[in-house]
């Protein structure tokens, strides 16, 4: 028995899934190959980038921003296999997607701002420490 490869980028099966639907027009297919792409280039940039650059914070918050246009992508690939939206709005939603993932991360151009303080406890009056 074979064994079945195992993925672990939800957005990567679902671009491989629109990419490989018999009824997918071409342009459909370019976005799919777009959002590979940077869904591999995301993932590339937290391991080089992201993990050594940033606090924990605001890595959190670009890694929920990232997981929240995959949510987005999941919702539009359900809502087009029970036929809720149709092929012309489905690539509009879809280039919206790709386009916000392509853009992905953007950072601020001046210093990121230290949220370590956030982990330390404020001491005040009553309290022990």
């Amino acid at each position: 028995m074979a064994e079945k490869p195992v993925r672990n980028s939800v957005s990567l099966g679902v671009f491989l899934a629109v990419a490989a639907h018999p009824g997918a027009a071409f342009s459909a297919v370019e976005l799919a190959g777009r959002g590979i792409t940077a869904d591999a280039a995301a993932n590339r940039w937290v391991l080089e980038v992201g993990k050594s650059s940033l606090d924990s914070f605001t890595l959190c918050d670009k890694m929920i921003e990232f997981g929240t246009m995959e949510d987005q992508l999941v919702e539009l690939w359900q809502e087009h296999g029970t036929g809720e939206v149709d092929a012309a709005a489905f690539e509009t939603r879809l280039a919206e997607i790709v386009e916000a993932m392509e853009k992905w991360p953007s950072l601020p151009d001046g210093p990121v701002e230290d949220f370590s303080r956030r982990l330390r406890r404020v001491l005040g009056p009553g309290t022990d420490g």
